[in-house]
């Protein structure tokens, strides 16, 4: 493999990560929250740019049914992404091509959804161009562009030190791997810190990222910080590029972050509704937040001039609890203004309601008709709904003809990545027919389903079976100790942990050998 294609670093393959926003349901709650009717006229057609290992596109192929495509230039990842599609018989598309080649085959069809995760602030301008061409002639109208990009301001005082990197990568003389490289590009920054480096200085952005980094895997950081064409954007300037395709702006991918009153100040929400200009008040929010990573979401609307639906779509979607109820209200989520106990009401209500009858999901009208006797009206039972959901608490479910649907690619694919958790810890999601997306699950809860299904009934047992397929492993997902390896009593209170979180595991139909009946 060459260790660059056209200054994008091909000599390693990416983490294996899962992006839940990317999901199709949590993408029609992004859009439902910003009253967009989600594309849903046919089975779904889903494309996603620059696809990683293929851990996301594999789980939305094997549980959101439709006709799933994918490219990615790094042909490593190409066979991950395949050998799981195998596994599911999704019939997922899995390509190793350049997104020119991608535009240019004769049978890529008109798609619904397509998602570009991590790709637009790291490929060339050309490549850029390439995507909005492809977006306008392949995207159809009505259609959701999802992407996430390096953004400006938030990460600008960083630039140089990607430029540091990216420069000893090339110049450095260093020889060996890319990793030999990224470890004497971070060693000058060091030497540089410790020199008296203002950039690097204690206290400063710079400094701090240099003094956590080597708690950072080092797949993230070649790809985080050593392509060429690393190019942090402002928001004006990438909407004005997919504006050339027909797009318009709706609000973040993430739904928590489209509730300005829970993050920023009073002063802050003046000044955000005293700017009518779309472009200029999304850019004040991101001075306001400062990020460094911002994910948004489109709509292809080739009428500039047509006004946004004064009402929410309709919402075919219902929710389900995805932990045990008395864990769930235990749980808090602080934002830059506020700390959101989900003790506390609405929170606890909803999670009451969804509590009661774990076995069946809840529909929206019905959620907010039961906590309204607590005074609440429907608009903040729908928010505090959606930082659920956000925050991974509740989780979207689709309609029973579409769970029933997607219930075998969903099984073969969690058997094919059960089976790899017996020696590879890289993989920490499973596929739900219920949520249309993927549940987070670590690799020793993973070797514990594992144990179920070949017959384990009690936690002893699923923590022998734990032990035992862990015996000489150099690293455990989850596990805080020193050596990085879990004693028998921690593997054994992870085993009675799950044993209370399975009741909602079943719900998903993340359970299979019999220990639950739940219809």
């Amino acid at each position: 493999m060459d260790e660059e294609f056209e200054g994008y670093v091909t000599a390693t393959p990416y983490t294996h990560v899962y992006y839940p926003e990317s999901a199709p349901s949590r993408l029609q709650l992004a859009t439902f929250n910003r009253s967009v009717p989600f594309p849903a006229s046919r089975p779904l057609r889903y494309l996603e740019l620059g696809y990683g290992n293929g851990i996301s596109l594999n789980i939305h192929a094997a549980a959101s049914p439709g006709e799933y495509w994918g490219t990615d230039i790094n042909v490593a990842h190409a066979a991950t992404a395949n050998s799981l599609a195998a596994a599911s018989g999704s019939g997922l598309k899995a390509l190793a091509s350049s997104f020119e080649e991608l535009l240019e085959r004769p049978d890529l069809p008109q798609f619904d959804v397509v998602v570009a995760l991590g790709v637009w602030s790291w490929v060339s301008d050309a490549n850029r161009k390439t995507i909005v061409e492809l977006l306008r002639r392949k995207l159809v109208e009505g259609g959701i562009f999802c992407m996430s990009s390096i953004a400006m301001p938030g990460f600008g005082e960083l630039a140089p030190f990607q430029h540091l990197l990216r420069l000893n990568l090339k110049r450095g003389g260093t020889g060996g791997t890319v990793f030999d490289k990224l470890a004497s590009g971070l060693g000058l920054a060091t030497v540089l810190q410790k020199a008296g480096s203002r950039f690097f200085a204690e206290g400063s952005r710079a400094g701090r990222m240099l003094d956590g980094i080597e708690a950072a895997n080092p797949n993230y950081l070649v790809h985080e910080y050593l392509h060429e064409h690393w190019k942090p954007s402002f928001f004006a300037e990438t909407a004005s590029a997919l504006g050339e395709a027909g797009l318009r702006f709706v609000g973040s991918e993430r739904l928590l972050d489209q509730f300005d009153e829970l993050n920023f100040g009073p002063e802050a929400l003046d000044l955000l509704a005293s700017i009518d200009d779309l472009w200029l008040r999304e850019t004040a929010r991101d001075f306001l937040r400062s990020g460094h990573v911002k994910g948004d979401v489109y709509v292809k609307r080739n009428e500039p001039g047509r006004s946004r639906p004064s009402s929410r779509p309709v919402l075919d979607l219902e929710f389900v609890l995805g932990v045990p109820a008395s864990l769930a209200k235990m749980r808090r989520v602080r934002t830059p203004v506020a700390i959101l106990e989900f003790g506390a009401p609405p929170f606890r209500n909803l999670i009451d309601a969804l509590g009661a009858e774990p076995c069946r999901p809840k529909g929206l009208k019905e959620l907010i008709d039961g906590c309204s006797p607590a005074q609440f009206d429907k608009e903040e039972v729908l928010r505090a709904l959606m930082v659920l959901v956000d925050a991974e608490i509740v989780h979207p479910a689709q309609p029973r003809a579409r769970i029933d649907e997607a219930a075998p690619a969903c099984s073969r694919l969690n058997a094919e990545i059960l089976r790899r958790s017996l020696t590879d810890d890289r993989i920490h999601a499973l596929a739900s027919p219920v949520t249309g997306g993927g549940v987070a699950v670590s690799r020793i809860q993973q070797l514990f389903l594992l144990a179920l299904r070949q017959g384990a009934k009690s936690p002893d047992e699923w923590a022998k079976f734990a032990w035992d397929a862990l015996a000489g492993s150099d690293a455990v997902h989850g596990v805080d100790r020193a050596d990085g390896s879990p004693t028998r009593m921690d593997i054994l209170k992870e085993a009675l942990h799950f044993l209370q979180c399975l009741p909602q595991l079943a719900v998903l139909k993340l359970v299979e050998g019999g220990w639950v009946n739940c219809t």
